[in-house]
C-alpha cells in the first residue's frame, strides 16, 4: 500500500511539475515539429517480429515535452514490447503502455532544461508480432510536440504515418539433426534466425530472433548472447525451449550460442552472428567542384556502425543514380553532363543495414564546348575513305559523326536542285579516348562532288552538345573519268553555246516577221483612213460649190454687198484650200 501511495504522489508531482512548465495550452501554435514511424515502410511476413521507432524532428527548435497515441490495426498486428531506452525523454508524466485490444500505443514523456532540438530524436520503440497477410498503418493521434519556451506551445505541424506490409511466412528449412548413437554427446546446434537470415548483412531491426530444433535424448540446453565470437552458454533452460527471442538491442555486432546437454554430457557450441544497426548515417553537406569542364561532387558521409554502403544521387529530379563506395575516387564521384545553367542535387547516403540520411546540394554547369574536325588529307578520289580526326575537351564520351556527299558537275548539279537532301547522308559513332581525342575512317565514297563532316558529343545522360562546324573536301572522279570528262565537257559546251545562238536567231526572225507584218498592217488602216479622210473633204468641197454657184447666181441678177462678197470670196479661197491639202498633204502621207 505504502508504495501505490509513493507511486501516486509521484505521479501527481511530475504531472504539476510539467503543468507548472507548459503553463496555459491556450498559447498560438507555430508549425514547427513532426513526428515519424521509422522505417516508414517495413515488410514482415506473419509470425514474425518486427520493430519500429517513433521520432521526432523539431525543425531547429527545442522541446521539452511530447505526448501521442499510436494507433494500429489489432487484426495484424500485436505488440510485444514497448521499450524507452534509447528515449531522448528521462521523465515521464505517463509510462509508455499498450493495448492490443484497442490497438494502442500511448506515452507521455518529457526533457529538462535546455530540452531537445535535433532532427532524429527516438521516443519510444515498439516491437510488434505480425497476426496475417495484409498491410498494417500506424498512425499517430492526440499528438502535441511542445515547445521549451515556459509557454508549453504546441509546435506539431505533422505526423508522418508509416506502413507495415505483412507477407506469408518464408518455408524455412529447417536442418536435419543427425540421432544420438549411444551414449555419444549431442551434436553441434543447428540455430537459423527469421529476422537476420544472413549472418554477413547487417539489419536495421534490433529485435532479434533464434530458432532450433531439439534431437532426441536432449535434457537440457544452455544460451547466452554477447558480443564475444567464441563464449560458452550460461543460460540453462530445459529441452522444451526451441526460439528465442531478444529486443532492444543496442547497434552492434552480437553472437548467439547455444549448446545441448544428455545423458552423456554437454555438446559442442554453436555461435550465430547478428549485426544491428539502426541509426541512420550523420548528417552530411556534399560540396561541388569543376574541373576540366567536369562536377565533382564530394561524398563523405560517415556511419558509426556498419558504415556506407552506396549513394544514391539525383539531379533535377531525373533518374536515380546509385554510385558504391568503391567508385569514389579520393572521396569524390564525377556527375553526369548537364546543360549549361544552374542545377539542383539530392543525395541519400545509405549505410549496410539500409538506413538513409539525405542532403542537397546546388552546382553550375559550364558551357559544352563542340567538338573540333580535320581530316586527314583533304585530296580525295572517288572510291578513297576519308579519316577524320578530332579533339573534345569530354573523355571516353560518345561522338556521333555525320557525313554528307554533295554530288558534282553537270548532271549532279541538276540533281541538287531536286534533292531536298541535298546529297548522301551516313551516320558513324566513336567513344573519345582519355585524352578527349578521336578518330574514324569512313566507307568508300562512290559518289563526286564535295564531302562534308560534323559531329555531336553524346554524354551518358542524354545531353548533346552543339554541332561542330562542318568541314569539306571536293572528290574528284578517277583518272579514266576525268579523261572522258575533259573530252566530253568542252564539246558539250559548244554544242550548247550554238544551241543559245540558235535560239537567239529565232526568237530574232519571230521579232523581224512580226515588225512587218505590224507595218503593214498599220499602212493598211493608214491607206483606209486618208481615203476616208478625202471622201469627206470632197462632200464638203461639193457643199462649198453649191454655195458658190448660189452666190453666182445671186451676183448674175444683182450687185453683191461688201458682205456677200467677203463671204463669196471665202467660199473660194477654202475650196482652193481643200484642193491643194488633198493633193499634197494626204499624197505625201502615202
Amino acid at each position: 500500500m505504502p508504495n501505490i501511495t509513493n507511486k501516486l504522489k509521484l505521479k501527481i508531482v511530475l504531472s504539476v511539475f510539467f503543468l507548472l512548465i507548459f503553463s496555459l495550452f491556450f498559447s498560438c501554435k507555430a508549425d514547427a515539429a513532426t513526428l515519424s514511424v521509422l522505417p516508414n515502410n517495413a515488410t514482415v511476413s506473419v509470425g514474425n517480429i518486427i520493430s519500429v521507432r517513433v521520432v521526432t524532428n523539431t525543425q531547429g527548435d527545442s522541446i521539452n515535452n511530447v505526448e501521442s497515441t499510436v494507433q494500429f490495426p489489432s487484426d495484424l498486428l500485436e505488440v510485444v514490447s514497448v521499450n524507452k531506452d534509447s528515449s531522448i525523454f528521462s521523465l515521464w508524466v505517463e509510462e509508455p503502455k499498450f493495448s492490443n485490444s484497442a490497438g494502442t500505443v500511448t506515452f507521455n514523456g518529457g526533457v529538462a532544461n535546455p530540452g531537445f532540438n535535433g532532427s532524429n530524436g527516438t521516443l519510444v520503440s515498439i516491437t510488434f508480432r505480425a497476426k496475417k497477410t495484409g498491410t498494417a498503418s500506424i498512425i499517430f493521434s492526440n499528438s502535441a510536440i511542445r515547445k521549451n519556451d515556459g509557454l508549453g506551445t504546441d509546435i506539431t505541424s505533422g505526423e508522418n504515418s508509416g506502413t507495415i506490409q505483412i507477407g506469408t511466412p518464408k518455408k524455412i528449412e529447417v536442418p536435419v539433426v543427425p540421432p544420438i548413437i549411444n551414449s555419444d554427446l549431442p551434436p553441434k546446434p543447428l540455430v537459423y534466425s527469421g529476422t537476420h537470415p544472413n549472418q554477413d548483412l547487417w539489419y536495421a531491426s534490433n529485435t532479434a530472433s533464434f530458432n532450433w530444433k531439439i534431437p532426441n535424448g536432449v535434457i537440457s540446453i544452455q544460451t547466452l548472447l554477447n558480443k564475444t565470437a567464441n563464449s560458452t552458454p550460461t543460460i540453462t533452460y530445459d529441452n522444451s525451449v526451441s526460439q528465442k527471442t531478444l529486443t532492444n538491442l543496442n547497434d552492434g555486432t552480437y553472437y548467439f550460442h547455444l549448446r545441448y546437454l544428455n545423458s552423456a554430457g554437454w555438446g559442442p557450441v554453436a555461435h550465430y552472428k547478428v549485426k544491428i544497426d539502426t541509426m541512420p548515417p550523420l548528417a552530411f553537406v556534399p560540396t561541388i567542384r569543376s574541373v576540366d569542364f567536369n562536377n565533382l561532387i564530394t561524398l563523405d558521409a560517415e556511419d558509426a556502425t556498419s558504415g556506407i554502403d552506396y549513394y544514391s544521387i539525383k539531379i533535377d529530379n531525373g533518374t536515380e543514380i546509385k554510385v558504391s563506395t568503391s567508385e569514389l575516387v579520393n572521396g569524390e564521384y564525377t556527375l553526369p553532363v548537364e546543360q549549361e545553367g544552374s542545377h539542383d542535387v539530392v543525395v541519400t547516403a545509405y549505410d549496410k543495414a539500409q538506413n538513409h540520411t539525405v542532403a542537397n546540394a546546388t552546382f553550375l554547369s559550364s558551357k559544352i564546348i563542340a567538338p573540333v574536325l580535320t581530316l586527314s588529307s583533304y585530296k580525295i578520289n572517288k572510291g578513297d575513305t576519308v579519316t577524320v580526326l578530332g579533339k573534345t575537351e569530354y573523355p571516353n564520351q560518345k561522338v556521333e559523326i555525320t557525313l554528307q556527299v554533295n554530288p558534282t558537275g553537270m548532271l549532279g548539279g541538276v540533281v541538287g536542285l531536286f534533292n531536298s537532301s541535298n546529297g548522301n547522308i551516313k551516320t558513324y559513332t566513336e567513344t573519345t579516348a582519355q585524352d578527349g581525342t578521336f578518330s574514324f575512317t569512313t566507307d568508300p565514297i562512290n559518289t563526286a562532288g564535295v564531302v562534308s563532316v560534323k559531329a555531336v558529343i553524346v554524354f551518358s545522360s542524354g545531353v548533346r552538345s552543339q554541332s561542330s562546324e562542318a568541314i569539306s573536301s571536293k572528290v574528284n572522279d578517277t583518272k579514266v573519268v576525268s579523261t572522258i570528262s575533259a573530252l566530253i565537257y568542252p564539246i558539250l559546251g559548244v554544242m550548247l553555246i550554238v544551241v543559245l545562238l540558235l535560239i537567239i536567231l529565232f526568237i530574232i526572225y519571230i521579232g523581224w516577221h512580226r515588225f512587218f507584218n505590224l507595218r503593214k498592217k498599220i499602212r493598211n488602216e493608214l491607206q483606209n483612213t486618208t481615203k476616208d479622210v478625202h471622201k469627206a473633204m470632197l462632200l464638203l468641197k461639193d457643199e462649198l460649190n453649191n454655195q458658190l454657184e448660189i452666190l453666182e447666181r445671186i451676183k448674175s441678177d444683182r450687185v453683191l454687198n461688201k458682205k456677200e462678197e467677203a463671204v463669196f470670196d471665202e467660199i473660194q479661197k477654202n475650196i482652193d484650200d481643200i484642193d491643194n491639202f488633198i493633193e499634197k498633204k494626204l499624197k505625201k502621207m502615202l
